[in-house]
């Protein structure tokens, strides 16, 4: 059961309704960041790796096209049957599995190599988490985690907040996504030490979410759990929050493409 007090984006269950959207919203986004983790990882022809929290399954397939042998776990039944048809169609070594990666099925030194990207920083205990992932890759093998940084230059998460300010200046600070709470670099250090990792090697990336136009990007804002939340409690004004949404972004983009940077560390460990 899942327990009352986890935002949105933490609960497995609400996934379920957003695989779709996602996949064509945000996954080109997030697998940018994914792929930086995978060359960091060093994942060649043969290697047995891990993708935990793997959503629809890009990561995981970019693992599996360069010749990994590939296992992608996710708590949302509907991620992993997204997963399971996609490899099915594209041919590639992907087993998919739903799991809790606090309490991953997988025997000791199962992987050669493992990777989250934006997977374990949701979870209740992240460092239960990651201790699952240094517990199941073998002595000498890597493990890859990507988390959100600087969130005051995430452009989207800060253009939808100015548009809601601007539509509805009575509605204060809320409280911080689940996602962000290792922002700080000093954070994101203590949680692989808290894990039991002796160094960790972290690397500082942006990439752009990229849309046809503003307003197709409004029209699909709802691509996670969270985004559909704080929409979905605006009530009767999400339409005027929207919309400012668009003008104000088409003042920098007009009609036409929209290119907007977030900034993601990328923390890499060997196990010993």
């Amino acid at each position: 059961m899942i327990p009352i007090e986890l935002q949105p984006d933490q609960d497995p269950s609400r996934w379920d309704d957003h695989v779709s959207v996602y996949e064509r919203v945000f996954e080109p986004f997030s697998t940018t960041f994914a792929k930086t983790a995978i060359a960091a990882l060093g994942v060649t022809t043969g290697s047995r790796c891990l993708d935990v929290g793997c959503g629809s399954g890009a990561g995981a397939l970019e693992m599996a096209s360069i010749g990994g042998l590939v296992d992608a776990v996710d708590l949302s039944g509907a991620m992993i049957d997204r997963v399971k048809e996609r490899a099915l169609a594209a041919g590639a070594t992907v087993n998919g599995h739903q799991m809790d990666g606090q309490a991953l099925a997988f025997a000791d030194d199962s992987f050669d190599a493992r990777m989250s990207v934006f997977g374990i920083i949701l979870f209740p205990d992240t460092v239960a988490g990651l201790r699952e992932l240094r517990r199941v890759v073998i002595p000498g093998g890597s493990v890859a985690v990507v988390a959100w940084t600087q969130p005051q230059d995430f452009e989207l998460a800060m253009a939808l907040r100015t548009a809601v300010t601007m539509v509805r200046p009575d509605i204060g600070p809320q409280a911080l996504p689940a996602q962000l709470r290792f922002r700080e670099l000093a954070d994101f250090r203590a949680l692989f030490s808290a894990a039991g990792f002796e160094r960790v090697s972290v690397t500082t990336h942006t990439a752009e979410i990229r849309a046809p136009s503003a307003k197709w990007l409004a029209d699909r804002i709802a691509f996670a759990p969270g985004m559909s939340a704080m929409i979905c409690g605006l009530g009767k004004d999400a339409p005027a929050v929207l919309d400012c949404f668009v003008k104000n972004l088409e003042t920098v983009h007009d009609k036409g493409p929209v290119a907007l940077k977030g900034t993601a560390f990328i923390g890499l460990a060997r196990v010993t």
